[in-house]
């Protein structure tokens, strides 16, 4: 039977053993999986306090302190610095080092003792892996640093090294991904292992920020092939693609077994669900904003329309919770909606919420201050009494996204034809009607950031998004998110939409580049650091 991948094998073998047998071998490269796709950087299941839609429009951490990351960076000026770089810079080349040692090992005869073509799988998913690495470090930085030599690693002579551009970079990338896509299986008797379409996939994605349409287009359209054969689909219930594990939405899923598991639920749960396990409180530690519930349209009399608090207000949307578009459901929790044998309540003095967001004097048990809850990621069997771990599974790449990739490259290719031909097969899975065609990029784009966000809120994308469209300063510059005041008064609620924010968000254009860290231009001179954060 298949199983999912054990990135934590019992035993640890020196180098000896390690290439001994390709199951031994197995065990190495399991570790990597662990050390770059478990991190928290890029699960970001492991760590709740660094949920990248925090930084957007989408999602707002309840209590200054504890949205460190993301309520400080749009209020602290100069809060994102060279000594404060919000990057993984040093542990992700940690790892390209363990991974350039793998090559370097397998050019310099180990492993002439297995079989050539299984060998050939295992350094393909080494290459994956670093160029992953460089890939998101590429998105943050721009160019950096390429250290890739496959005959031997660099040394103290090597130490004072220069940036590559990031046309160099996303082309270094690129190419690994052809070479891993080329040799990678297309699928695994063992769930989570990288796979020819997770290779093409993550090329069509590179390619998309790297701003080469054609190659996005390319790459994409061979996992479309691939799901033609079967490989990968749109699932049809919207639900499963985050509650059945090894679904054929899932191209690159992180997996997480029962006594190695993230701490997700037990931070973003409905604080209702609160319990006190030893001196941790659990629970409502990220609020989903009103810009992210709105984006969900509503069915009125038999047709779908965008959905506005002003038509609750005006009487035209009498129950604001009903006939959603099905995505909703999944991803928001929202006052009243059935949760693990209870109904939610999220208005004023009710057990999930409302506290109106502040700097200082939040009371220490935290509460919804938008008056939503997050869905998506939440197990509805873990035990908070016994248990305040999950180990629900990450992913970081589903088919959707390869659709999407198309249409936007698409659309920057100017064939809205076809761009809106993938934007709306994502719309028929969630039983809406196709979108009309428009023929000018600002009005496609309109249209492209609502199906991302009701298609792909809290998997990481937003804010990357933003910063890849050139849009932070319409979105999150000087403005301030939102959230909806419910006020129970017998059976009866009322809606106030309010300011989830105390003061407007900071994000200066320097912020579309993230820093190079102060200990990498220090100890590295020829590193030289953009000049807009010089």
């Amino acid at each position: 039977m298949p199983s999912c991948l054990d990135v934590n094998p019992a035993g640890r073998y020196g180098d000896e053993e390690i290439w001994a047998s390709i199951r031994n071998l197995d065990f190495n490269v399991k570790s990597f999986y662990s050390d770059v796709l478990y991190n928290i950087n890029v699960s970001e299941l492991a760590y709740p306090g660094v949920l990248s839609d925090g930084y957007s429009d989408l999602l707002k951490y309840t209590r200054y302190q504890d949205g460190n990351f993301a309520n400080r960076l749009f209020s602290v000026v100069n809060y994102l610095s060279e000594e404060n770089a919000l990057s993984p810079w040093d542990s992700y080349y940690s790892n390209i080092k363990k991974l350039n040692d793998f090559l370097i090992s397998v050019n310099n005869g180990n492993g002439d003792n297995l079989d050539p073509d299984e060998l050939s799988v295992r350094v393909a998913e080494i290459r994956f892996l670093r160029a992953f690495l460089y890939q998101d470090l590429v998105i943050r930085h721009g160019g950096v640093i390429l250290r890739i030599d496959e005959t031997k690693l660099d040394g103290p002579e090597e130490a004072q090294k220069a940036r590559s551009s990031a046309d160099e970079c996303w082309t270094f990338i690129i190419q690994e991904y052809e070479k891993a896509a080329e040799v990678l299986p297309e699928t695994w008797t063992e769930y989570g292992r990288l796979t020819k379409g997770a290779a093409w996939g993550m090329l069509a994605r590179a390619a998309l920020y790297a701003g080469r349409w054609d190659q996005a287009i390319t790459a994409a359209k061979k996992v479309e092939e691939l799901a033609s054969k079967g490989v990968y689909e749109l699932v049809s219930n919207y639900a499963s693609i985050f509650t059945t594990a090894n679904n054929k939405e899932l191209i690159i899923p992180v997996y997480y077994s029962a006594d190695n598991g993230h701490q997700f639920d037990a931070a973003a749960c409905p604080s209702g669900d609160q319990q006190v396990l030893g001196t941790v409180y659990i629970g409502g530690l990220v609020s989903p904003t009103d810009e992210f519930a709105s984006s969900y349209d509503i069915k009125v009399g038999g047709v779908w329309q965008p959905f506005s608090w002003t038509d609750v207000s005006k009487g035209t949307i009498t129950d604001p919770w009903t006939n959603r578009d099905v995505r909703f459901y999944q991803t928001i929790l929202y006052n009243g909606a059935s949760w693990r044998g209870r109904d939610l309540q999220l208005y004023v003095d009710g057990q999930d919420g409302f506290l109106q967001y502040s700097e200082s004097g939040n009371e220490a048990m935290r509460r919804s201050v938008t008056g939503y809850a997050v869905r998506k990621f939440l197990s509805t069997t873990i035990d908070y009494s016994s248990v305040n771990k999950s180990s629900q599974y990450w992913i970081e790449m589903r088919y959707a996204e390869i659709i999407l990739i198309l249409s936007e490259a698409y659309a920057r290719k100017n064939d809205f034809a076809k761009a809106y031909e993938y934007l709306n097969k994502i719309r028929t899975r969630a039983q809406l009607p196709d979108l009309s065609q428009r023929s000018l990029w600002e009005n496609y784009l309109t249209d492209l950031q609502k199906e991302r966000i009701c298609e792909l809120g809290l998997e990481g994308h937003r804010f990357w998004d933003l910063r890849r469209w050139g849009i932070t300063d319409q979105v999150l510059q000087g403005a301030r998110t939102h959230g909806v005041k419910i006020t129970k008064s017998g059976t009866a609620y009322t809606y106030e939409r309010v300011e989830a924010d105390v003061k407007d968000r900071l994000f200066p254009e320097k912020y579309n580049i993230f820093p190079i860290p102060y200990t990498e231009v220090r100890r590295n001179t020829l590193c030289i650091q953009d000049a807009i954060w010089r």
